[in-house]
């Protein structure tokens, strides 16, 4: 049976990776870790990163 790709709380990507990225992400998790959680995770701090490069962008305006 096919979930929503959106719910209440998350929404899904379906992505592909080139091979040594996801061998990267393989080696990396901790343990215990999801895929998931290492994907959001990352997501979240380049989301921080791009947000701090886009204010100090704007400031310097």
């Amino acid at each position: 049976m096919a979930t929503k790709s959106v719910n209440a709380k998350s929404k899904r990507f379906d992505v592909r990776v080139p091979h040594n990225i996801a061998d990267a992400v393989e080696r990396l998790k901790e343990d215990g870790e999801s895929t998931g959680q290492f994907v959001v995770t990352a997501l979240e701090g380049e989301i921080k990163r791009r947000q701090r490069k886009q204010a100090r962008t704007e400031s310097e305006s």
